[in-house]
């Protein structure tokens, strides 16, 4: 008999999970429960899934939706990425560079959407024209100037060089969709390409998903999926003890030892893309304007001893070094106090009054603001947080947390000296990306620069990778900016984040890929 588990609660709070309290109010405003189904009892293939993030729709269009509509397994683009985070084909099996401005997709023959519906050139540019009039990263990621249709054959003018191009479209906002459905239906149940397909879907808390019967990659290893989302790690973990949910991710390094070495789970764990960054102000507004103090807070931070505290391992630069973009060539921060402090006694940073802080040089107090905010369903941030504070508390500098919810409000105004992020690295497996949007100011991907930083230098590498079109070119190219953004001492690049997936012993093959909007695949099956 088919053993169910359903308990009605208004909300998901701590511990709460472990009692099975999910739920959610649907669009007539009604409040529904979530059923939570033994894939032990049923004589389907089911799982039950913690997501740590649900979004509000599941338009890959809007904002980063497409990312869940990704892990979710319903959403595929032209091209993915593999492991080593190199990109294979996809709903598209091959393309070509026919210059500078000019791209040629061969979608794959053979691909339906899920209703059925062929997979065209013409549907894919439909879904691409899509993205780039819905979203500005969509727009500034492509630099679209035209697009041509015919039979399976897609070509892209851009409107500059572009060599970022391909890569740029394994982002999910560039989801392929059936937009023949409309808008409200793409919210709420997109029709793409992926192994699985949306039943049932409530705002922010669960989507039911089946499995795609007119998948192109192959049998799906589930009939059913019930997917809930848990923002607590510790949340997380309870329910997975307690057998409530069969499959999460995002579990921190205190906890995930429960299931390590532990037959009744699986635990696979990579090093991601994914970098812990405090960001430094760059603004005249902020003491860390100064290189010289930038510098001295660089070494005074203990890296090792961090990665030690939540997992992962030192970073050091901008870019995790699971991307593979010259890290071991540049020259980085390594934890030295006593350089340090030597640094802040030249540059004129003393303790004036004798409590224990230095002052800044003009001899006003010196406190610097740290903005943390939990950050992908972790305690990572605040662990990190204190860390710093107490590693600059030893070289005489005072430093504030400020737990906050509303950190954009701060970050837009200005009103921080440090904030603190979980940030991927190489969200395309591309260097350009990431380096155009965190550190320059140009177009709309420039947005994001919220510390006003600025080089020459930096600018002029994002321009030289607009017209490199190989790959050992864009990294040599990456490796540069890295060390130009260290001797900069442009941010304190912390650790190197890692990821996890931790399974019940009877779920197969759920691995934790290295591009984090990957979760749920065909492979995942249950005994």
């Amino acid at each position: 008999m088919l053993k169910r588990l359903a308990v009605l609660c208004g909300s998901l709070l701590g511990a709460m999970a472990l009692a099975g309290c999910q739920g959610g109010r649907g669009d007539d405003g009604q409040f529904q429960t979530v059923v939570f189904q033994s894939s032990q009892d049923s004589g389907d293939r089911h799982v039950n899934v913690a997501f740590f993030w649900i979004t509000a729709d599941l338009d890959p269009a809007v904002d980063y939706h497409g990312w869940v509509t990704s892990r979710l397994g319903v959403g595929e683009a032209l091209v993915r990425l593999n492991d080593d985070l190199e990109l294979e084909g996809c709903i598209a099996d091959s393309w070509e560079n026919v210059d500078e401005t000019t791209w040629r997709f061969h979608i794959r023959d053979g691909v339906t959407f899920s209703n059925g519906t062929p997979v065209t050139a013409e549907s894919c540019m439909a879904s691409l024209e899509r993205a780039v009039s819905m979203n500005d990263r969509g727009a500034e990621y492509l630099k679209i100037d035209s697009m041509e249709a015919r039979g399976q054959t897609l070509t892209i003018k851009t409107t500059e060089p572009n060599g970022a191009l391909p890569n740029n479209l394994a982002e999910p906002v560039f989801i392929i969709t059936d937009t023949s459905l409309g808008d409200e239906a793409i919210r709420q149940a997109p029709v793409c390409t992926g192994p699985y397909v949306v039943e049932s879907f409530i705002s922010e808390q669960t989507a039911e998903l089946v499995k795609n019967q007119n998948y192109w990659g192959g049998e799906p290893g589930l009939d059913t999926v019930t997917v809930v989302q848990i923002p607590d790690s510790d949340a997380r973990a309870m329910s997975l003890q307690s057998g409530e949910i069969d499959i999460t991710n995002t579990i921190d390094n205190t906890s995930v030892t429960l299931f390590t070495d532990n037959p009744d789970y699986k635990v696979s764990s990579i090093i991601s893309p994914r970098v812990n960054v405090a960001y430094m102000n760059h603004e005249d507004t902020s003491p860390l304007c100064d290189l010289e103090l930038r510098r001295a807070v660089s070494f005074a931070v203990n890296r090792e001893a961090y990665a030690g505290l939540i997992g992962g391992s030192p970073a050091h630069g901008a870019y995790s070094d699971a991307a593979p973009f010259g890290n071991e060539t540049i020259v980085s921060f390594t934890y030295d106090q006593a350089q340090a402090e030597r640094i802040l006694e030249e540059a004129g940073y003393v303790d004036r009054d004798g409590d224990g802080f230095r002052e800044n040089r003009d001899g006003s107090p010196m406190v610097l603001r740290y903005l943390q905010a939990a950050d992908h369903g972790s305690a990572d941030s605040a662990i990190l947080a204190a860390a710093v504070q107490s590693d600059l508390k030893a070289v005489g500098i005072h430093m504030e947390i400020l737990a906050v919810e509303n950190l954009s409000d701060y970050q837009s105004q200005g009103n921080f000296d440090f904030y603190t992020a979980n940030d991927n690295s190489a969200p395309t497996g591309d260097p350009q990306v990431w380096l155009e949007t965190m550190y320059t100011g140009m177009g709309t991907s420039g947005k994001k620069n919220l510390t006003n930083y600025h080089n020459d230098e930096i600018d002029g590498i994002v321009e030289e990778m607009n017209r490199t079109f190989d790959a050992k070119g864009r990294y040599e190219l990456a490796s540069r900016a890295s060390q130009i953004l260290n001797d900069d001492a442009a941010n304190l690049f912390l650790t190197n984040s890692y990821l996890n997936m931790v399974s019940v012993s009877r779920v197969k093959n759920a691995v934790q890929p290295v591009a984090d909007y990957y979760f749920i695949t065909k492979d995942i099956t249950v005994e």
